[in-house]
């Protein structure tokens, strides 16, 4: 009985370990999602935009100025490390659609990474009944 309890202990303690990883695996997969939507909302505007239009461009801290398009091809894009690059619409459109498919994995492994957990979990959860049980 007596090797029991620290057993109990040592499960106990994977358990909430594994409870940690679960809560930050959660919100990477929420903020993947988030991503995934400002590409597409991204996506989406760029299918409204035509030359001559106005629109709202933010300046940052919620604040806006209206413009008009001067061209409906021409896109700057952030290509990663704080640079941009000027594209074509279907440049443009084929970067994101890569985007998309790349966050898409990411959340596919991560929501993978999640099941994998909740099954070991569920393992820790019975090998700790045994244990109880043990005590009894």
């Amino acid at each position: 009985m007596s090797q029991a309890d620290p057993e109990l202990q040592a499960l106990s303690q994977m358990m909430m370990e594994m409870e940690s990883r679960l809560e930050v695996l959660h919100g990477e997969l929420q903020n993947l999602q988030m991503l995934k939507e400002d590409v597409e909302i991204a996506v989406e505007s760029m299918e409204s935009i035509s030359t001559g239009s106005t629109i709202q461009v933010s300046i940052g801290s919620e604040t806006y100025v209206r413009a008009s398009v001067i061209s409906d091809d021409e896109f700057i894009m952030g290509i990663g490390g704080n640079y941009s690059q000027g594209q074509s619409k279907e440049q443009a459109k084929i970067l994101l659609t890569e985007r998309t498919q790349t966050i898409t994995s990411r959340m596919e492994n991560v929501s993978k990474a999640i099941e994998e957990l909740k099954a070991q979990g569920v393992k820790l959860g019975q090998q700790a009944q045994e244990q109880l049980s043990k005590l009894q």
